[in-house]
């Protein structure tokens, strides 16, 4: 079935603020130095649910419950309800409140966002405010659009600003409201703490400028988000043709689902920046690296804030002229493992383990600003192994779960297929580099839909 041309109608915008108030001693919230440094920018999701009731007072009960659920977490979360005061590096935490819309789909059944005709760019009306609608005075930290579709079905929309909150606090804090929504017992108890700034203090750092084109009048390139899906045999494939080439068919390393995707789009990637340019240039290739697991010892996994780090892989143009996929995939996978062996030194080592986050920043901002233009920067993030598909409000698990058109080029946001065993690949290109990705034949060969 062709999709249709999706309307998506606001019935309702409100600020919902805590059900108790935040107390005076933690209205002033300080955010970490991994805070100042991420970009301006909203970090979006969406999850699907399909009708499992035709009852309209079900319907009527549910918006009710996501309400009410929702200011009874908030105390929990409270930061989230502030507003973010960029002189002072701080969350004004007076529970502003957090931005909640309610709207309905017209002209879409939920089923057809599912199929191949589905252009993310339409995905983006779903959410409740724009990607880059962060850091001012009156924004929202936290922003939610429930929509329903003609079918019962239902999307919930979150944006969560950058600032303050990175993929995993945003997991953190649905499985939370899940659990307050929903009257299941034995549930697991999600205890969140916002605790980076106790981990790294803040140091007034400047921010990490995303390369988003800005109109100035101009033309400028149009950016267009697509999603490949590599389910779990495209992996195994993917995985046998790099052992292919590995000495003794085996390596002492263990290539995740993430790295081999990864390499296959920097190939990919690669060889369109060097038919595009008639040349082979120099490239910047980063990977977004979760700290919680990776310290010693562990941060929490329920800590909120921003826990991350870069992975940087430096291709130098005379390697980027004929990479194999065994080398692309290794030099992804060598940085990361480098990065994870440098975290677990971050929190016993004082100063020189808070450079090794500060470095990988500093790194990747000196790089791009010194090149001039002519470096091809190719910029990764993983939402892989995330509990997303568990977020279970009371009516059943999601039936999907997206991002959106995320207009930076040159990046990828990776997450789970439903099953756990495959990945979605949202990549963003310029609309003409895209056009020839997807004719490229390792892309079209591994790719599921």
């Amino acid at each position: 079935m062709k999709m249709m041309m999706m309307e998506v109608k606001v019935l309702s915008r409100k600020l919902i603020q805590p059900s108790t108030p935040t107390p005076h001693d933690l209205r002033n919230f300080r955010i970490a130095f991994t805070d100042e440094m991420s970009p301006t920018a909203n970090v979006p999701l969406i999850l699907y649910y399909v009708n499992n009731s035709s009852k309209a007072d079900d319907k009527t009960r549910i918006k009710q419950l996501l309400e009410t659920s929702l200011a009874q977490v908030l105390p929990q979360f409270y930061p989230l309800a502030g507003r973010y005061v960029e002189e002072s590096r701080l969350i004004d935490c007076r529970d502003q409140g957090v931005h909640y819309a309610e709207a309905q789909v017209l002209n879409c059944h939920l089923h057809q966002l599912l199929g191949p005709e589905m252009k993310p760019e339409q995905l983006n009306d779903l959410l409740p405010c724009p990607l880059y609608a962060a850091d001012g005075v009156t924004d929202p930290l936290l922003s939610i659009q429930v929509s329903t579709f003609e079918c019962g079905g239902m999307a919930i929309g979150v944006c969560i600003s950058h600032r303050i909150a990175d993929a995993a606090t945003l997991g953190t804090f649905l499985c939370a409201w899940a659990d307050a929504c929903s009257l299941e017992e034995g549930r697991e108890n999600v205890c969140p703490v916002f605790n980076s700034s106790h981990y790294f203090p803040g140091r007034n750092l400047p921010k990490l400028e995303l390369r988003i084109p800005q109109t100035n009048g101009q033309d400028v390139p149009k950016i267009l988000t697509r999603r490949f899906v590599f389910d779990g045999r495209a992996i195994s494939k993917i995985r046998s043709k790099v052992l292919m080439n590995c000495e003794n068919g085996t390596t002492k390393h263990q290539y995740t689902r993430v790295q081999l995707v990864s390499g296959l789009f920097i190939r990919a990637l690669l060889g369109l920046d060097r038919a595009k340019y008639g040349r082979s240039r120099a490239s910047l290739i980063t990977h977004t690296v979760n700290l919680r697991n990776k310290t010693s010892p562990p941060i929490p996994k329920h800590s909120c804030g921003n826990f991350c780090t870069f992975a940087v892989a430096n291709c130098a143009a005379e390697q980027a002229k004929s990479p194999g996929l065994q080398g692309t995939v290794n030099l992804v996978g060598d940085a990361v493992r480098k990065t994870a062996a440098d975290c677990a030194r971050i929190l016993n080592s004082g100063e020189d383990g808070n450079m090794v986050i500060i470095d990988s920043f500093k790194h990747v901002t000196e790089i791009i600003c010194n090149s001039g233009g002519d470096l091809n920067v190719i910029m990764f993030t993983s939402w892989c192994r995330f509990p997303l598909y568990e977020v279970d409000f009371g009516w059943g698990k999601p039936i999907w779960i997206s991002p959106a058109s995320i207009p930076a080029p040159n990046s990828c946001v990776m997450m789970d297929t439903k099953d756990g065993d495959g990945i979605e690949a949202w990549l963003s290109l310029d609309e003409k580099d895209m056009y020839m990705l997807q004719q490229d034949h390792d892309i079209t060969t591994f790719t599921a839909a």
